[in-house]
């Protein structure tokens, strides 16, 4: 009896190493008249520099974020013309701060245009339009 609690014990500590290694950070952004989602491992935010606005340098800049997103998508004839950009706190994470861009696409199979945040270590997340509640 004891060998089957033994077992039970280690598969729990197991799991709860195993779920707290992967933790991730929701990102909910209104950007325009859309909610924004981004999912962002924790790790990524850790690896993000700290910055401090008025008192530290950018450490990545528009030109750099962008090239983050030409290198994420590696085709470079689906990215049009950069429709908006705005950087943002990550709340809960003081000193993490990230770009928010609006793309818009070529591919006429989607809307027009793609969301993307953009960490400050040139970390690219893809960012999904939330659709609205149905009144």
């Amino acid at each position: 009896m004891n060998f089957y609690r033994l077992i039970t014990l280690i598969i729990l500590i197991s799991a709860t190493s195993a779920y707290a290694s992967q933790s991730n950070v929701e990102l909910y952004e209104r950007f325009d008249d859309f909610r924004v989602v981004a999912v962002i491992n924790i790790e990524d935010i850790n690896n993000s520099p700290v910055w401090n606005p008025g008192f530290d340098p950018l450490p990545l800049s528009v030109d750099g974020a962008i090239q983050s997103i030409r290198d994420f998508i590696k085709q470079p004839n689906m990215i049009g013309a950069i429709e908006e950009i705005e950087i943002r706190t990550i709340k809960n994470h003081p000193g993490h701060w990230h770009y928010l861009f609006k793309v818009a696409t070529n591919d006429t199979s989607s809307s027009g245009y793609k969301m993307y945040a953009v960490l400050m270590n040139g970390k690219v997340i893809p960012a999904f339009i939330q659709p609205d509640a149905i009144k």
